[in-house]
């Protein structure tokens, strides 16, 4: 996964995280229900970076991106 992918998730997921946690501050009944939605596809948007940035580190920074 290059660089520029993770870097695009993980801003993707600290968006969706702050969103989230205020329509779940915020928000009641159906409001409540999409910010944990939100929270929580923020939290496999991270992972995902993360094992993208692990599989990156693992090859090697000599290599060509792909």
């Amino acid at each position: 996964m290059s660089r520029r992918a993770i870097q695009v998730i993980l801003a993707l997921s600290v968006v969706l995280l702050v969103t989230g946690i205020v329509l779940k501050v915020t928000g009641d009944g159906g409001v409540d229900t999409v910010g944990t939605v939100m929270v929580a596809l923020a939290s496999v948007g991270s992972i995902v970076a993360s094992i993208g940035s692990s599989f990156r580190a693992a090859r090697g920074n000599g290599g060509p991106d792909r």
